[in-house]
């Protein structure tokens, strides 16, 4: 794939169409993605960290946005702050030289070292203004973000083809390399499992004889079809055929879901290990005809199979994504049903879309004023920086609104350590662990997407939307199960009652601030976001 060329600054060539394979490349979340690299430090350093620096990691599936454009971006806006910073200590550089040949006024001199690494920074944030106000804004008749990447020489062809080949899974396998096999998929909102006996199905309910006291008759004196013989694959299959269809294929325009994606995919570890005694190098991670033909294999590194069903809402900033896995063993099915969510991004990804259409001198005027109140402030807090190791509880509120940015910015970037987290402490007796072989755990931690979702909602609408959409494949997913299972003469009756226990357990327990929410970073309805992990 051709990295599409477009330079950040102001004068350049005309943005160029991405490649159509690119399916995300003009999507909300990836704007909204490729903005915040320009606003958020922190988040442009963890896009860089992950998809560049530790380019030996499998980068995580897609959901709904592109990574190869918002890297992209975070090289352009790396590249406005190295610039910045080039410039000043260069013209600083210089104006010391020409004091200490005496060729500059002392007080001339004094007035430069301070007032060009000011000028600098003006001119930053004006070219950042004028980048987000014309190629990241919301595509409109006149321009805007098309999904083209500005050009850069860390970003080279063959980094863009292995970040878009391994996000995309056109493969069918996911390499995950912490604790959760569902990498980039969000926070878990519910899940539940069901085993149920395959009995084959009464022959007639007037052939199953009752007991004398009219209770209903044993399973095993009941005459009973033979059931058809099924695998996991023909059930994975059907059911997600069916599953387009009702969604997404058959229905009628304005009742079919677009967002819709079914696939099936194969979850399993990337470890690479390195044996130095044979010489043989670094392994490599298996492909998906290197596995091997057991079901669910109960090893560390085995491939687990399950049925992702993706609905990507709100254009593709809000994503449900369930997962469902089925397993024979003992003449019994096991179902299993995951529902993992990824929230909007967060708030601050937003303030693109409420810039003005172009900078003008009013504007300007402003961002001087903004820039010498922000130091004031700056030194301000220099000096009460012992201030953020006491309890916001214990502060007075005016202390504790000054200090509470820094407050936030700290939880972040302990947030995004652990969940990029993947040290293991050798505790053994002699610390063994030094002479055993060197291992790289290759799988994917965290998506660049899930390390900028907001810790709220930003909408009423969103949280619903999330709660439905993954009620409605539910329904539709037992309801496919059972016709699978009677077309196949099993026993329907178990089925039911699970199915109804499942039902039930949806409608009785308040999803939106119950057990059933499961977001873990006190994710609550709010009428305004707040900013998210966004990796600082």
């Amino acid at each position: 794939m051709a990295t599409q060329v477009l330079d950040p600054s102001p004068p350049g060539p005309a943005p160029q169409e991405p490649p159509e394979h690119r399916a995300y490349a003009r999507t909300r979340a990836t704007r909204l993605l490729s903005a915040g690299t320009y606003l958020h430090p922190g988040y442009r350093r963890a896009v860089i960290r992950e998809l560049l620096r530790r380019r030996f990691r499998v980068v995580a599936p897609s959901y709904g946005y592109d990574a190869v454009s918002v890297l992209a971006h975070a090289l352009a806006a790396r590249r406005l702050r190295r610039i910045q910073w080039s410039v000043a200590a260069g013209v600083d550089i210089l104006v010391l030289v020409l004091l200490s040949n005496g060729v500059l006024n002392p007080f001339l001199g004094v007035v430069l070292l301070c007032w060009v690494p000011w000028a600098a920074a003006y001119l930053r944030r004006i070219v950042t203004l004028h980048v987000l106000m014309t190629r990241v804004r919301e595509k409109g008749p006149d321009g805007g973000f098309d999904g083209a990447c500005p050009s850069h020489p860390r970003l080279t062809d063959a980094l863009a083809r292995k970040i878009d080949h391994e996000q995309a899974g056109r493969s069918g396998l996911v390499f995950y390399g912490g604790y959760r096999p569902f990498v980039g998929a969000g926070l878990p909102l519910r899940d539940w499992s069901n085993a149920q006996l395959l009995l084959g199905a009464p022959k007639t309910r007037i052939m199953a004889r009752k007991s004398t006291d009219g209770t209903p008759p044993d399973l095993d004196t009941v005459e009973r079809r033979r059931v058809v013989p099924f695998t996991v694959h023909e059930i994975t299959s059907e059911v997600a055929a069916r599953l387009r269809a009702d969604l997404r294929d058959d229905p009628r325009p304005d009742e079919r879901i677009d967002g819709l994606t079914v696939e099936q995919r194969r979850y399993t570890t990337a470890i690479r290990t390195n044996d130095r005694t044979t010489g043989a190098g670094w392994s490599e991670l298996p492909s998906v005809d290197d596995l091997p033909g057991i079901h669910w294999r109960e090893d560390y590194d085995a491939a687990r199979e399950y049925l992702c069903v993706r609905v990507g809402s709100w254009n593709e900033e809000l994503v449900t994504s369930i997962f469902v896995g089925f397993d024979i063993k003992g003449n019994t099915l096991h179902t299993e049903f995951y529902t993992y969510v990824l929230g909007p991004l967060v708030a601050d990804f937003h303030l693109v879309d409420q810039l003005p259409s172009a900078v003008d001198g009013r504007l300007a005027v402003r961002v001087v004023w903004d820039m010498f109140t922000a130091m004031v402030r700056w030194w301000v807090t220099l000096w009460m920086w012992p201030l953020l190791l006491v309890p916001e509880r214990f502060l007075p509120a005016w202390v504790a609104r000054v200090t509470r940015p820094w407050r936030v910015r700290r939880a972040r970037r302990a947030t995004a350590a652990l969940l990029l987290s993947d040290r293991v402490t050798d505790t053994s007796e002699f610390r063994l662990g030094r002479y055993v072989n060197r291992w790289a755990n290759c799988g994917a931690l965290a998506s660049v997407r899930e390390l900028a979702t907001s810790e709220t909602y930003h909408h009423f609408f969103q949280q619903s939307d999330a709660v439905k959409y993954m009620q409605i494949v539910e329904r539709r997913l037992l309801k496919n199960i059972r016709a699978f299972l009677d077309e196949h003469d099993v026993d329907l009756v178990e089925h039911d009652r699970a199915q109804t226990n499942i039902l039930l357990g949806d409608n009785s327990q308040n999803i939106f601030g119950g057990e059933n929410s499961g977001f873990g970073y006190n994710y609550q309805p709010s009428n305004g976001g707040s900013s998210g992990k966004a990796g600082q």
